[in-house]
C-alpha cells in the first residue's frame, strides 16, 4: 500500500470528478434489454457486442452523445426515484483503453455553502430534479474493491478550498492548483480525496515539514472513512465538528521516506470552522436538514447475459455497500465511512 500511496505523489492515476417520483415508462419503449436480480438490488443493461467494444474502447461515459442517451433509455426501464446511477462494467478489472477506476459526472446539485455552483441538468438524462450524478466504475467488483467512496464525495468534494499538489520529488518539482481533491492538506485523519493526517504533522521551522506518508490524490479507496471536513461538505457533521487542519500551497521540496514525507512549502494556512464558514458561507440545506440517505440504481453494462457468478459477485458488492452496520472487514461500506449517519439503498 506504501507503495501505491507514493505513486500518487509522482504519477496520479486520473480519476474524474467531473423531484416528485415518477412510475417508470413502458418497457417497450426501451432500446436495450434489462434483466434484474432475483434479489432485486442489481440489474444488467446488454449491449451488442459492436456497441459495447465502442463503449469501452472509445470511454463512451465520458462522452455525453453516448451516455445521456444510455441514461435516458434507463429511465424508460426504471422510474424516477434514484439519487445516483452507478455503471458496472462485466470486467474482472480495468479494461486497456481506460484510464480509471471510476468517475463520477455530475448532474444536479442544490446545495450551497460548499463551493459548488446550483445546476440541474437532469432533465437531459430524463429524470425531473431527483438524479445529482451518475458514475461508471470499470471493473465488477470496484462497488466493493474501487473507489466507490471517492467518486461520490466527489458530488459535494473538493469545490470549496484551492489545494495544491506536486509533480516530481527532490527540489526539481512543480507545486500546482490541485482543484477536487485535497492535496497537501491535513485533515481529521486521511481523506477519500486525499490530504494527510493533521495529527502526524511536524513544523521542523523554516517552512519545513514532516508528515506521515499520504496521497494527494487518494488514501486507499474504500480502506478508510471520510474525514471530517469531507462529513461536513455531505451534510453528515455541524462544522463545530471539524478539527482546525492546514492547507499548504507553492511546494518547493518534498522527499519521499519509509513512512513519512518531508517537504517545504512557502504558504500554510490554518483552517477553523469559523473561518471555513467565512470563505464558503453557511451550508444550505444545514446539518438539520440535508440528506443523509441516498438511493442507488447499480446497472452492469454487458455484452452477453451474466453467468450466476458474475450475478453474485456484484449482488454481493451491493449488499455489502449498502448495509447500514459494521460489516466486519477493513473495508468501509457508506454507513460505516459516514460514522453510521449516512445510508444507502439500493435496489432495482
Amino acid at each position: 500500500m506504501k507503495r501505491i500511496l507514493r505513486l500518487f505523489i509522482i504519477l496520479p492515476l486520473l480519476i474524474w470528478v467531473a423531484c416528485e417520483d415518477e412510475a417508470p415508462s413502458d418497457a417497450d419503449n426501451t432500446i436495450h434489454e434489462f434483466e434484474l436480480h432475483s434479489n432485486n438490488r442489481v440489474s444488467s443493461l446488454l449491449m451488442t457486442e459492436s456497441e459495447y467494444s465502442d463503449w469501452i474502447n472509445n470511454d463512451g461515459f465520458t462522452d455525453s452523445g453516448m451516455r445521456i442517451p444510455l441514461i435516458n433509455d434507463v429511465y424508460n426501464k426504471f422510474p424516477d426515484e434514484y439519487d445516483f446511477i452507478f455503471f458496472v462494467l462485466n470486467e474482472p478489472s480495468i479494461p486497456a483503453n481506460l484510464s480509471y477506476y471510476g468517475m463520477l459526472i455530475g448532474v444536479s446539485n442544490n446545495v450551497q455553502g460548499i463551493g459548488k455552483s446550483i445546476y440541474d441538468y437532469s432533465s437531459d438524462y430524463g429524470s425531473s430534479g431527483k438524479l445529482k450524478a451518475v458514475m461508471q466504475l470499470t471493473g465488477l467488483e470496484y462497488l466493493k474493491y474501487g473507489p466507490a467512496l471517492h467518486e461520490l464525495a466527489h458530488q459535494w468534494a473538493n469545490y470549496a478550498l484551492p489545494t495544491h499538489s506536486v509533480d516530481g520529488v527532490g527540489s526539481n518539482l512543480t507545486s500546482y492548483p490541485y482543484w477536487g481533491h485535497w492535496g497537501f492538506t491535513g485533515g481529521s485523519t486521511k481523506g477519500q480525496l486525499g490530504g494527510f493526517k493533521q495529527s502526524t504533522l511536524i513544523d521542523n521551522g523554516n517552512n519545513s515539514y514532516t508528515v506521515e506518508e499520504f496521497g494527494p490524490f487518494a488514501n486507499g479507496g474504500n480502506g478508510i472513512p471520510y474525514n471530517e471536513l469531507e462529513l461536513y461538505l455531505m451534510g453528515m457533521i455541524p462544522i463545530s465538528s471539524v478539527s482546525n487542519f492546514d492547507m499548504f500551497t507553492d511546494i518547493t521540496s518534498l522527499a519521499v521516506n519509509t513512512s513519512t514525507f518531508d517537504f517545504t512549502a512557502n504558504t500554510r494556512t490554518t483552517y477553523t470552522p469559523q473561518s471555513l464558514e467565512e470563505l464558503l458561507g453557511q451550508r444550505d440545506p444545514s446539518i438539520d436538514n440535508s440528506q443523509k440517505d441516498f438511493k442507488l440504481l447499480v446497472v452492469v453494462i454487458t455484452d452477453s447475459p451474466l453467468s450466476d457468478d458474475e450475478w453474485n459477485k456484484v449482488d454481493a458488492t451491493a449488499e455489502w455497500f449498502s448495509i447500514k452496520g459494521d460489516d466486519g472487514t477493513s473495508l468501509y461500506n457508506f454507513w460505516e465511512a459516514t460514522n453510521g449517519v449516512g445510508s444507502i439503498t439500493v435496489e432495482n
